[in-house]
């Protein structure tokens, strides 16, 4: 009885141009063919593996920019927590951390100075981040954090009258229009600044010049908007693994 060739022993004969050791074997003749072709190519065209696969890459630090307009946001190197916001000179500081390190070496240790999105900034943060691809709704959802800033925290003369159930309701409604909520006991909703980028006494000064809710609604868009643009001009987001599931 023929004994049958194992793999180790078919490869290793057939090794020197692809010729079948024992012409009479049942081995499929079409692997001997594919072999001859494999190996001519390579005699042809003088290509090695190496030009084939561009190992390079393997040697770059993984890419990072999750999305770089209207707002920038990048993967972070922690698997879950919170999110954080740092300024672009920061941010500069840890991507030129991340271009020297060396694949499978331990992960970037440099922390930035940045500030924790947690409690209400939190899902302010989460419903920026699932709107990122829409500039108008971003800002939407801007004003709306800034309505409830105002509900919460800034004295308006307008708040003090039977305005105020009106302007509740504009409350909800864009909650129900943007499927978006802010879970337990918040207060903050817009997203910290440095007083360097923005006076925080701005907004307090419009809510409490506004003279009819008129004035409230638009001098409250007029003042997210701009710290929105603060926001994309002067700041980036790190998010971690875990956001990306959300």
């Amino acid at each position: 009885m023929q004994r049958p060739l194992s793999f180790d022993r078919l490869w290793h004969t057939t090794h020197n141009f692809g010729e079948n050791p024992n012409p009479g074997s049942s081995v499929i003749p079409a692997f001997f063919d594919a072999k001859r072709a494999v190996i001519q190519f390579f005699d042809t065209f003088g290509k090695t593996m190496a030009d084939i696969i561009d190992l390079s890459t393997r040697l770059k630090p993984r890419h990072n920019l999750i999305a770089s307009a209207p707002l920038e946001f990048r993967r972070g190197e922690w698997l879950s927590g919170s999110a954080i916001l740092c300024t672009r000179e920061e941010s500069a500081k840890l991507e030129a951390q991340r271009r020297k390190t060396i694949p499978d070496r331990p992960p970037v240790t440099l922390v930035p100075n940045h500030i924790r999105l947690d409690g209400g900034y939190y899902f302010t943060f989460l419903w920026l981040f699932k709107f990122r691809e829409d500039e108008k709704r971003m800002r939407r959802l801007y004003w709306l954090a800034g309505l409830m800033e105002c509900a919460t925290k800034a004295p308006s003369p307008v708040l003090r009258t039977d305005l105020v159930r009106r302007f509740f309701k504009i409350i909800n409604e864009e909650r129900d229009k943007l499927n978006v909520s802010w879970k337990g006991n918040v207060r903050d909703f817009l997203l910290p600044l440095h007083p360097e980028h923005y006076d925080p006494g701005l907004f307090i000064e419009t809510i409490r010049n506004a003279l009819s809710l008129k004035d409230l609604l638009v001098g409250i868009e007029k003042e997210t908007n701009r710290q929105f643009d603060i926001l994309a001009e002067n700041y980036v987001f790190y998010v971690p693994e875990a956001f990306l599931s959300k």
